[in-house]
């Protein structure tokens, strides 16, 4: 009967550690841009777990903290609304102190971590055997600019105004390389990383292409974490220590390795 009763003790006080270390926990959602992210968000309609340079940041945070994290993933244009409703006040995600929506705001820049992931650079493309091919982006003149729905391009509209540009603008990384590679737009202006990987993965030919540098254009950008005002300051303090950490030894490296 004792022994009964012990086994009873004992289940009960690992049932109250398990909740108190639940009701522990800090609580974030993780807010996901549906396919225009990848690799930095990286979402199917078929899998559960998500993965990204981003992705796999956050959840490595989450195994060295109790972080729960719950996931949402949602368009471009419904991400920057439900930031701006506050639906969700203790929101991770991504941004850059030169990103600004299209109105002036800053939305999912307002907070960001003191330390940057990493930086960025973009790249202009256009088809190899097109007059683009050799030539800088500044240089260029009445051409159609393939860009992204709803993104910022620091820097990019007064080029596109100055040199009488038009742009079309798509829904993914693909749409524009096909958008490209048949003739709809001249030039597709993305971040270099983007752009590789959305290659690769759709299967597409890249020696199709010519690749140009256009730092001149859009200077590299710093990658940050991004908070909702709701994200307790001690929190992205312990963040940033391990954001430094993570840098230090290389596992931040580790992580953008994975998807080149």
């Amino acid at each position: 009967m004792s022994r009964f009763i012990n086994s009873l003790a004992l289940t009960a006080a690992l049932l109250c550690s398990l909740l108190s270390l639940s009701a522990s926990a800090e609580k974030l959602t993780y807010l996901i841009i549906a396919a225009q992210a990848e690799p930095y968000q990286i979402n199917r309609v078929t899998e559960q777990v998500q993965s990204g340079i981003i992705s796999d940041i956050v959840n490595l945070l989450a195994q060295r903290k109790a972080l729960e994290i719950d996931n949402q993933v949602m368009p471009f244009k419904r991400y920057l609304y439900e930031i701006k409703q506050h639906t969700y006040p203790n929101w991770i995600s991504y941004g850059s102190p030169k990103w600004r929506a299209v109105d002036g705001e800053r939305t999912q820049n307002k907070r960001l971590s003191k330390q940057a992931l990493f930086s960025a650079e973009h790249i202009m493309l256009s088809l190899k055997e097109s007059d683009s091919t050799g030539k800088k982006f500044t240089d260029l003149a009445n051409k159609t600019v393939i860009l992204l729905k709803g993104f910022d391009y620091p820097g990019l509209v007064p080029i596109l105004e100055q040199n009488a540009m038009t742009t079309l603008e798509v829904n993914s990384h693909k749409s524009a390389l096909l958008a490209l590679k048949n003739g709809r737009g001249d030039l597709f202006i993305e971040m270099k990383s983007r752009v590789l990987y959305s290659i690769k993965q759709h299967q597409i030919d890249a020696s199709t292409f010519a690749y140009t540098d256009i730092a001149d254009a859009i200077a590299p950008v710093d990658i940050h974490l991004s908070y909702g005002d709701g994200v307790p300051q001690a929190l992205i303090d312990w963040i940033d220590l391990q954001i430094l950490s993570m840098k230090a030894n290389g596992e931040i490296a580790q992580i953008i390795n994975r998807y080149r």
